[in-house]
């Protein structure tokens, strides 16, 4: 099997889970990436995910804390980027503009107007493109989908996903507008906002949101986006979801998610039935199986390639087989880009008072909340 050679971009904390990706391709016989080169502004950052790498790979990949250098000097058919999201546009153009390959973390970019610009360009380059959307890739995920797909739960009719918490500290760049775009309702958001999309086989039709700073301080950093969002999201087909995220929550945690139809409802602990006058319910190891027995082996071999359930691994063997075989990654760009149109709505939505359509957003009619940042990082 030929291996993609690849750089790491960015050495922060969610690299880290891209190196246990790695590693669980390497360790399960599929050692399809030679990982030649990382690159942070950090060189203990750096240092370390190359050590983290040469363990497993047998030989450790050159720093570099600058990319341009890197690009310059190593022979590369790819690059995995790890970067803060108001990089992701001028990272990756760049990197297709040199004709490499590009798996990208997720959101695709800080705005719509950003994200755009990276699908231009892979077009223009003709080159693959790949989002790092791990959240449907987990067997509860995929096995939400495939109940749902088999009418285990009727029509589909309403959708909730709540995330009270509280987190009384700062989260570095994330609580920059300018960097991050939005809070964890954007940069979370787009995992939800796929799942909703993927699971229910629909697109957004229209939002309306009202969010809010309830903590403008977090022990002495001043924080630029929401702690409080609240939403509602019509789909098509008549499916409704309410979400509400928030980290502002004190002393009572709450987190949920689940879909109902019009029989029963799923969430993260299975099937729940209504039966006549009682519900039956059967918990996900049982979904799990059902789903496996009734797909095809071709078919649960491409959802979890020899048995591989870490989700950061099989969405790393999506991105090289879809440049292998030259074909469509699961997730690609306009997925990635569908799927930042919804917590951007809510944005918007916020700011102007008013239901926004999720086309608008998309078709760039509607950006007054990202007009700000656009016009901070230059994006035309």
């Amino acid at each position: 099997m030929d291996k993609l050679d690849i750089a790491l971009i960015g050495c922060g904390g969610i690299s880290y889970s891209h190196v246990i990706g790695y590693r669980e391709l390497h360790t399960h016989g599929l050692s399809v990436f030679n990982i030649k080169a990382v690159c942070d502004v950090s060189e203990r950052k750096a240092k370390t995910r190359a050590e983290e790498i040469g363990y497993f790979q047998g030989y450790k990949p050159r720093l570099y804390n600058n990319i341009g250098e890197m690009l310059k000097n190593e022979s590369l058919e790819a690059v995995d980027i790890c970067l803060p999201h108001s990089l992701h546009h001028t990272v990756a153009t760049e990197c297709l503009g040199r004709g490499l390959h590009i798996i990208i973390e997720k959101p695709l970019g800080i705005t719509m107007r950003a994200a755009r610009l990276i699908i231009d360009s892979v077009e223009k380059n003709g080159k693959t493109l790949a989002v790092a959307e791990n959240y449907r890739r987990t067997p509860e995920n995929r096995a939400i989908w495939w109940a749902i797909r088999n009418g285990l739960v009727g029509k589909p009719r309403m959708l909730l996903w709540i995330s009270a918490s509280w987190w009384p500290e700062p989260w570095g760049w994330r609580e920059d507008k300018f960097m991050a775009g939005g809070s964890w309702v954007f940069d979370g958001g787009v995992h939800l906002a796929d799942l909703d999309r993927y699971q229910l086989g629909v697109e957004a039709v229209e939002v309306y949101s009202m969010n809010e700073l309830f903590e403008p301080v977090k022990k002495g950093v001043k924080i630029t986006v929401d702690d409080m969002t609240m939403a509602m999201i019509r789909y098509e087909k008549g499916i409704y979801a309410q979400w509400l995220w928030t980290r502002v929550a004190p002393a009572k945690n709450v987190s949920m998610r689940v879909i109902y139809g019009s029989i029963g409802a799923l969430s993260n602990d299975g099937l729940h039935l209504r039966k006549e006058s009682k519900t039956e319910h059967y918990d996900m190891i049982y979904l799990r199986k059902m789903m496996t027995n009734n797909l095809t082996r071709d078919k649960v071999e491409s959802m979890f390639p020899k048995g591989i359930t870490d989700t950061f691994a099989t969405e790393l063997y999506d991105f090289y087989l879809s440049v292998r075989d030259g074909r469509k990654p699961e997730v690609d760009g306009w997925e990635a880009y569908r799927d930042m149109a919804i917590p951007l709505a809510f944005y918007e939505s916020a700011l102007l008072n008013e239901p926004v359509k999720v086309r608008d957003v998309e078709e760039l009619r509607v950006e007054e909340y990202q007009k700000e940042i656009n016009e901070k990082l230059g994006i035309k």
